[in-house]
């Protein structure tokens, strides 16, 4: 065998002994929701499947079917890593995955955050989310003009721990009291859904508004005054775009609700894990995308249009 003849035997003998892992690892990129079925999640994953189009690489989202759930998060970026990727995106449901941030670091995984910080973040790239102060801060100022600067009202808050809801209802806090309004009510419903409601349910009589900081908390909500008849007359302002949530703003049984910017969180958080495995340099570490505070009057203006889930 001629010497040329060897060198190529040898070339072709370690292209079939390279790890598998390595060429798969160069195109994975995996997506970790905090929750399966809400809109917010679905304009997340379609975000994200539209940039690893763009970017030519493959991506896998995946989220715990129970909102927030930590455990199932961690056994989602288990699965996921079995595919070998080397760049997650992930919107943390607790600061566990931030210690399981900093191990995959050590292995040369790399991590980015959408939607929410959690924990000791150092360990991570980025953290890509909607500017969540000053979403509650709008809340709150929008709630305040609705009602004159006087008047009783309630904050329903989502869940003990979850950063992005947290800053939601401090902002809110801020600016609504700072604006003459009085909360009378505060709770949070992930508590216990139904005692936390009947007790809602008791103080409607004396509140003149009402806010709620995500999509669940705005549902629920929403159909409790339903039942108590009270939709459209305590005035409630919302959080995210569920197609539920709008026709009510329409309806006039929300006074407004503030979207954020799903679609491009996905997809900026995908493109910017995509530049990471080609080995390109990382842009800021904090990515704050602004709200939009929706009501009736600017519910069909084609700024707030691509915001809504589609049909």
């Amino acid at each position: 065998m001629s010497v040329s003849a060897l060198v190529v035997r040898g070339f072709c003998l370690s292209l079939l002994l390279m790890p598998a892992a390595v060429v798969h690892a160069q195109d994975c990129i995996g997506v970790v929701t905090s929750g399966g079925g809400a809109s917010f999640w679905q304009q997340v994953s379609s975000g994200a499947q539209a940039a690893g189009e763009a970017e030519n690489v493959a991506v896998y989202v995946r989220g715990p079917i129970r909102e927030g759930d930590v455990d199932g998060q961690l056994q989602i970026i288990e699965k996921i890593l079995q595919r070998a990727c080397q760049a997650l995106v992930i919107a943390p449901a607790g600061a566990a995955i931030s210690a399981r941030a900093a191990e995959l670091k050590l292995r040369g995984v790399s991590t980015l955050y959408i939607d929410r910080d959690a924990g000791d973040s150092s360990a991570v790239v980025a953290v890509l989310s909607t500017d969540n102060f000053n979403a509650g801060v709008m809340a709150g100022e929008q709630m305040v003009k609705l009602l004159g600067g006087h008047g009783a009202v309630a904050l329903l808050r989502h869940q003990q721990g979850i950063a992005s809801s947290a800053e939601r209802e401090r902002g809110f806090v801020q600016s609504a009291t700072a604006g003459g309004l009085q909360i009378i009510f505060d709770q949070y419903l992930s508590d216990d859904n139904q005692r936390v409601l009947s007790n809602f349910a008791a103080a409607v009589p004396h509140l003149n508004g009402v806010f709620t900081p995500n999509q669940s908390t705005s549902l629920l909500t929403l159909g409790a005054l339903r039942r108590l008849k009270a939709a459209g007359r305590v005035t409630h302002i919302g959080f995210d775009g569920d197609s539920v949530l709008i026709e009510a703003v329409r309806s006039g049984e929300l006074a407004g609700v503030v979207l954020q910017q799903p679609y491009q969180m996905g997809y900026q958080g995908v493109q910017q894990a995509a530049r990471l495995l080609r080995g390109e340099a990382g842009g800021p570490r904090q990515i704050r995308l602004a709200a939009l505070y929706v009501n009736k009057a600017n519910l069909d203006q084609p700024a707030v249009r691509q915001l809504l889930p589609k049909q």
